[in-house]
């Protein structure tokens, strides 16, 4: 190999000829410039033979792992959150034997002892493979799941990274779940109900030591499920397989057994991370069988399948991760479904992207469509809002979030003060329509105004609350004035409510979707924050846009009981929190309905 310098001189010059060509050059001249360049010229054929990566001293840079629990396209049930304690097997590209690492609650992975700890050899990019649990001993006999079934539930991450950063692993079901409900049908009481058997059957013997799952074929037979006496349901995990024309459910109510055999692929082949759930009515002569997944079912006599069926939206209406533009007008962001069960919404593909020449001021986040009030406590309503719905009768299509995020950290307000109590409930606010406004404070039980649309409102109490005081610094809620920074270089869309600064609930809705007691639903992950995760940061993204980030939002909700308290929303985990007014900084979102 001819290595060179960039001054033209080659390795394999001989000495003499450079003495030569200049013969006032010192000799000790020459022989310290001779070996800088030889240096060089090691250095830069060591690094062109590697590709540029360098070995690193051993035992210098640990690996570090941070973990989430991802939520599949359908989801398993067994291991939904990381509560610590548990152990995970991880190998590093071009190891052989696995070492076990233990979480905590946190999310954060540590080797289980020294012994365990895995070190970076060089600066290269390289693959991490985890799996939980980790386990030495294979095969696993899963037949008896009647304690629980969390220990079965095989889950699997792989990422690249380098030495310098956090690996962040995302987990994912391997296995297949099974649940089955039963229902009292015709001549079946529910003390008769209460005292069935459920067995349900499929291969019990799977090897699973290094993330994937080989089920033995020939242990068909049956598995002992858990039953969840909350939801009273039976549950069970399952190896990959393919049931078809095998019996898959058995009910034993008295003293008759009935069975329930898939008799297509469709319906009884069994993949890694989906979730299968039977909902079956039982008669005194057969059973009728409800699942989601849809097909041709053979119930012991009957025939009788219904889909559980997800909200379908088309490319010309209104939906979630639209655009919208500066002109009032929408178009397709691409969502097609969305579901009630924990599964991923479903986004065209290719996405479509804004439309071109148009100006893209935010993306739609909630449309009324979301919501089905039906059984609900606190469904989702523009109309929550009264005096919204007094200023902008027209504006019933949803709610959009600015395509302009301010990405300063700002505090509440210096002054500890409750503006529900001191301004909006005194003669210094006094619109006509008084009556109509709900507290801009509220406490968390589900009825409160927390679990409302009362964004806009409330921003205008705080604006009016703002004008009042403008003169008194300590007194101006800084997230109003950042608010009006935001609308000046990101004006709303016509025919809007213009920006306003949301309130809790509408923050959650934004980054989760929307439910009851709000309090209840938080720290979710990446893949379970649905609205934000998978609908609109990708088109935030296809707009050009500032994400939102992964952080916290102010609301316009204050605290309770406490002056110096306002709610903050934090993303992804859809987490609302109280936090001191001045003494903690985090950034503001804006909305509109259109």
């Amino acid at each position: 190999m001819l290595c060179t310098f960039y001054s033209g001189f080659l390795i394999h010059l001989p000495i003499q000829h450079i003495l030569f060509e200049n013969k006032n050059m010192k000799i000790q001249g020459i022989y310290t410039f001779l070996q800088a360049a030889l240096l060089l010229l090691f250095a830069s054929c060591s690094q062109e033979e590697t590709g540029g990566v360098t070995p690193l001293p051993d035992g210098k840079y640990p690996l570090q792992l941070t973990v989430e629990q991802a939520q599949p396209q359908t989801r398993t049930g067994g291991k939904d959150t990381w509560t610590g304690g548990e152990e995970i097997g991880v190998l590093l590209d071009g190891m052989t034997d696995a070492k076990k690492y233990v979480m905590d609650a946190s999310g954060k992975a540590e080797p289980a002892d020294a012994g365990n700890t895995i070190y970076w050899k060089n600066t290269a990019e390289a693959s991490v493979q985890a799996w939980y649990p980790y386990r030495t001993d294979s095969p696993v006999n899963i037949s008896d799941q009647s304690g629980g079934y969390a220990d079965f539930d095989l889950l699997y991450a792989t990422a690249r990274g380098r030495y310098d950063q956090a690996i962040n692993l995302r987990f994912n079901h391997r296995m297949a779940k099974v649940e089955v409900t039963l229902a009292a049908g015709d001549d079946i009481t529910e003390e008769e109900l209460d005292g069935a058997t459920v067995k349900i059957y499929g291969v019990w013997e799977v090897k699973f030591i290094d993330g994937s799952v080989n089920p033995k074929e020939s242990t068909y037979g049956e598995i002992k499920p858990y039953h969840d006496g909350a939801t009273k349901k039976f549950e069970a995990v399952m190896a990959p397989q393919n049931t078809t024309g095998k019996v898959l459910i058995e009910i034993g109510i008295g003293g008759k057994t009935f069975t329930y055999t898939p008799d297509t692929d469709a319906v009884g082949k069994l993949e890694a991370g989906k979730r299968y759930a039977y909902t079956i009515t039982v008669k005194a002569n057969g059973i009728d069988v409800q699942a989601m997944t849809g097909g041709t079912w053979n119930t012991a006599g009957e025939e009788n399948v219904a889909v559980v069926k997800p909200i379908v939206y088309t490319a010309d209406e209104a939906k979630a991760g639209d655009y919208i533009y500066s002109d009032g007008t929408t178009s397709d962001g691409g969502l097609r479904k969305r579901y009630t069960d924990g599964r991923a919404p479903v986004i065209a593909s290719p996405k479509p992207q804004p439309i071109a020449g148009k100006n893209v001021v935010g993306v739609v986040f909630w449309t009324p469509k979301d919501t089905d009030p039906t059984g609900r406590k606190t469904p989702a309503s523009l109309t929550d809002d009264k005096v919204m719905a007094k200023d902008f009768p027209n504006c019933t299509h949803g709610l959009a979030v600015s395509k302009v995020t301010h990405q300063i950290l700002v505090g509440y307000q210096k002054a500890y003060e409750h503006i529900s109590v001191n301004f909006q409930d005194s003669e210094n606010f006094n619109p006509a329509n008084k009556a109509d406004y709900v507290s801009i404070r509220s406490s968390t039980m589900y009825f409160d105004p927390i679990n409302r649309i009362l964004g806009y409102q409330n921003t205008k109490v705080m604006r009016a609350y703002n004008e009042f005081y403008k003169n008194t610094s300590n007194r101006i809620v800084k997230p109003i004035a950042e608010l009006e920074n935001l609308t000046a270089s990101n004006p709303a869309p016509k025919n809007s409510t213009g920006w306003f600064l949301p309130s809790v609930k509408e923050l959650h809705i934004l980054c989760y979707k929307d439910v009851d007691d709000i309090k209840r639903h938080y720290n979710y992950t990446y893949s379970q924050a649905e609205n934000w995760n998978y609908i609109v940061n990708p088109s935030l993204d296809a707009a050009g846009s500032q994400r939102i980030r992964t952080t916290a939002y102010w609301s316009s909700t204050e605290g309770y009981y406490n002056d110096a308290l306002a709610y903050i929303m934090l993303f992804p985990g859809a987490t609302q929190r109280l936090s001191h007014k001045w003494e903690y900084e985090v950034e503001v979102l804006a909305v509109c309905a259109f």
